[in-house]
């Protein structure tokens, strides 16, 4: 997609959609930004900016009350940073003309992105594994769940849907490039 074009799916979590997504306006990219602003705030603060359990209410929020920070959590530089990726419109977001204006926010001043993008930054923590199957850093109430097949019995697609992949192949062996498309 580029820059410019806008699409109209309505589709994401309920936490993390832009106004324009909400107003069925179409959006451009730029509804990224948003969504990592709401990711970024999750993560300072615990919850999403605009949250509510109430799904309509969410939207409401989001749509119209003011961005608002716990005390004492979010340093000025974060939300500067963050004021700048919820901007309701897009066209004024944080973002719209490019990461670099991203990049360039105070927020970001101690990382090197040359580094980053090399991947030269020692992380601040490993943790310890016996394997790539070793589950021990993770509660256990997760890894004692049962694992479920997801498959659901008599979910194959209608006719219609079907035909519209008619002609439509896969070849995945010899080694070579996967090819997909019609009669490869």
């Amino acid at each position: 997609m580029t820059d410019e074009k806008k699409t109209n799916t309505f589709c994401g979590t309920p936490e993390y959609l832009a106004p324009e997504l909400l107003l069925g306006k179409g959006y451009t990219r730029t509804v990224d930004w948003w969504t990592f602003g709401v990711l970024l705030y999750e993560m300072l603060t615990g919850l999403p900016p605009f949250y509510s359990e109430n799904i309509n209410e969410m939207y409401h929020r989001v749509l119209q009350d003011e961005l608002v920070f716990p005390e004492d959590v979010v340093g000025s530089r974060a939300r500067s940073l963050l004021r700048g990726l919820l901007t309701r419109d897009p066209t004024k977001r944080l973002g719209n003309k490019g990461s670099g204006e991203i990049k360039a926010m105070p927020f970001f001043a101690e990382i090197d992105w040359d580094l980053l993008l090399g991947r030269k930054y020692e992380p601040p923590f490993r943790p310890s594994v016996k394997s790539a199957f070793d589950t021990s850093n993770f509660d256990e109430t997760f890894t004692a769940e049962l694992p479920m097949d997801s498959y659901i019995p008599d979910s194959n697609l209608s006719d219609t849907v079907q035909q519209q992949f008619m002609g439509f192949t896969y070849d995945g062996g010899g080694g070579g490039p996967m090819s997909y498309g019609p009669n490869n």
